[in-house]
């Protein structure tokens, strides 16, 4: 890290905590390149409550002789107002797709998302993306309703369902997976075991608008960890997910979470090999977060913790900003050259998380064949076309 994020990251801990004095990193703080790196992260909303002041945590002697510009003050509060409209959007289409999946006789849940976001200080701060909705009932079950509105092609997990036009929605007949397969046979047979307490968890919003249904804090607690464990495998992750586990700790431990949930849980990401990597997230949780021991369920690993941070830092929100591989992939031609480039970058992850890095490469070259496969049985040709 150079000293330009480390002090964005010294003053998201101060964001984040109430009890904390002000950093006196504010001073040396440029606030339009804050918000450039809040928008890589996508946490815009986690610093401008702060930075304009809405929390109570500022004064204007707090900014240290350092306070925004009026131009920097218009560049955060229309990306405040833009994100409240975007929320207001999401727990709109959230309730109706709950509602409407519910009236046609799939009990439901919502999947991280608005779910996630009622988690917050304020609803309205966490920066929105699409809406994933598990549906009770299985594979078949589900696509067969969902063909009869839209003929996409599902994934293990979900089939894309675009019921909106302005917000994608993602149908899930499993929550999740890992790219180990015998383990991941395991992990759906205890989705489905736990499953009819997630569709029957239902949530309110604040202001009573909205309502859904979303997973419990025990499931969640291992779900969410799942989730960005395999997206940083895959691809990547960025801050807001791990601001979404720090705010579940904080609710799960705030509404009676206990050793023996703490044991059962443990046990539980021990059997699905996410046990390192949950200490790794407690490790960010706690010396770069701020998160106070008391919520932790498991104890911090250093080593790993770092390796997780400096991954954060680097890929940004979902890998969307990870320009490391951007030198290796410059000129390289054709599918299967591009395949290795990729596959070679992943394996940095071996000495981490062996048992999913290996898994990597056999999930993708299946992929790869079972799309070849597909073409041909359609009589397509999948050869580039060099002519074009």
């Amino acid at each position: 890290m150079d000293q330009q994020e480390i002090n964005y990251l010294e003053f998201l801990r101060f964001c984040l905590n109430d009890h904390l004095p002000a950093p006196a990193c504010i001073k040396d703080i440029n606030w339009h390149k804050l918000l450039e790196f809040a928008t890589r992260q996508t946490i815009v909303g986690l610093y401008a409550r702060t930075v304009l002041m809405k929390d109570g945590k500022l004064t204007i002697e707090g900014f240290m002789g350092n306070k925004p510009s009026d131009e920097d003050v218009m560049e955060w509060v229309f990306e405040d107002f833009r994100l409240r409209k975007d929320n207001t959007r999401l727990f709109e289409r959230t309730t109706k797709a709950a509602e409407w999946f519910a009236e046609n006789g799939f009990r439901n849940v919502i999947l991280k998302g608005q779910g996630n976001a009622l988690m917050y200080p304020d609803p309205m701060l966490r920066t929105p993306g699409d809406i994933d909705i598990w549906l009770e009932g299985g594979r078949e079950k589900v696509l067969a309703f969902t063909t009869k509105y839209y003929q996409k092609e599902a994934n293990s997990m979900h089939v894309d369902f675009p019921m909106f036009r302005d917000t994608p929605v993602e149908v899930h007949f499993r929550p999740t997976r890992l790219f180990n397969p015998y383990r991941t046979k395991a992990l759906w047979a205890y989705c489905d075991s736990v499953g009819g307490e997630q569709f029957d968890n239902k949530v309110t919003s604040p202001d009573g608008k909205y309502s859904f249904s979303m997973p419990t804090n025990e499931f969640n607690a291992f779900y969410q960890l799942d989730h960005v464990f395999r997206h940083l495998i895959y691809k990547g992750i960025g801050m807001r997910q791990v601001i979404d586990y720090f705010f579940l700790l904080r609710k799960r431990y705030n509404d009676g979470a206990t050793p023996e949930d703490n044991k059962r849980l443990i046990k539980l990401l021990n059997r699905f090999g996410i046990k390192k990597f949950a200490r790794a997230m407690m490790y960010v949780q706690r010396e770069v977060l701020g998160l106070e021991d008391k919520y932790l369920f498991i104890e911090p690993h250093e080593r790993e913790g770092k390796f997780l941070l400096k991954e954060l830092l680097e890929s940004g929100n979902f890998g969307h900003h990870d320009t490391r591989l951007d030198d290796s992939l410059e000129g390289v031609e054709g599918h299967m050259k591009r395949f290795w480039v990729l596959e070679s970058f992943r394996l940095r992850l071996l000495t981490h998380y062996p048992s999913e890095a290996i898994w990597m490469p056999w999930r993708d070259i299946k992929r790869h064949w079972e799309r070849e496969q597909e073409a041909k049985e359609e009589g397509q040709d999948n050869t580039p076309n060099k002519a074009k």
